[in-house]
């Protein structure tokens, strides 16, 4: 679990990455910007699992408060990360002159992506 965790956190690592890069065709997610900070949500629970595991009881009560208020301090950081960073990024990127693309992008789900591009004959093709 603790790698699922880590690798989340890369693949929000690089797709933040991907678009600070501002290429010509970007397919824009916030979900996956608050991926970036998931291992602060699943790590935790990763401990109690192996704790549990390896001495056959719960956790103690204040690690498990400690452990909570990991979790919720990293669920409320992902939703704010993810929130300004959708704020500036999208006024970056219209100030840059990319156009939003009408309709789904392929392969995601309706209201989980949109597609900018910076020429609007590029809509029509699928990254």
């Amino acid at each position: 679990m603790w790698i699922l965790s880590l690798f989340a956190s890369y693949i929000g690592y690089i797709s933040t990455k991907e678009y600070l890069a501002f290429p010509d065709v970007l397919t824009y997610s916030t979900g996956l910007v608050s991926l970036s900070l998931s291992s602060f949500i699943m790590f935790p629970f990763c401990l109690s699992g192996i704790y549990g595991f390896l001495k056959g009881q719960r956790m103690n009560d204040k690690y498990q408060k400690v452990a909570m208020m990991t979790i919720l301090s990293g669920v409320l950081l992902s939703i704010v990360y993810g929130f300004s960073f959708k704020v500036f990024f999208i006024s970056n990127i219209n100030g840059r002159g990319y156009y939003s693309c009408a309709g789904i992008p392929s392969g995601w789900m309706p209201g989980m992506a949109t597609k900018y591009v910076i020429n609007k004959n590029l809509c029509n093709k699928n990254k």
